[in-house]
């Protein structure tokens, strides 16, 4: 004799199926899909910068070529940007207030190059590092 499975259960079963598969399938793929992501914005060379009281949060190495440096201030001062190495010195301008951001292009070589915030001061009180183009 068959037996035949009532609607709530068979609703309650693939819910079970559809949990599970997301738990121990997709989740994986959505990983993957969000490191695709990431590094088609490095391919195109767009670089996030946070400028905060005296320190910028940014990669410390980039790839060589186009770069858009997309700044933006999250300290509560006003900060500005500036790229110098290779025959390069470029700066953001106007500097960023509190919660403003801009963005900086720039043509980069291989490298070593000093960002840093060209507001008075703020340069010695440690906001600067050394950028590796590869």
């Amino acid at each position: 004799m068959k037996k035949i499975m009532s609607p709530a259960a068979g609703i309650v079963s693939l819910g079970l199926m559809l949990t599970f598969s997301n738990a121990f399938g997709q989740g994986e793929s959505r990983g993957s899909a969000d490191t695709k992501t990431a590094a088609a914005d490095s391919a195109k060379g767009s670089v996030d910068v946070k400028l905060t009281e005296y320190k910028i949060e940014m990669p410390a190495s980039v790839s060589a070529g186009a770069t858009t440096f997309k700044v933006t201030n999250t300290g509560k001062e006003a900060h500005g940007f500036e790229i110098e190495g290779n025959g390069i010195e470029k700066a953001l301008k106007p500097r960023l207030k509190k919660g403003e951001s801009g963005s900086l292009q720039v043509d980069l070589k291989p490298g070593t190059y000093e960002v840093y915030c060209p507001v008075l001061g703020h340069k010695r009180r440690g906001m600067s590092l050394n950028l590796t183009v590869k």
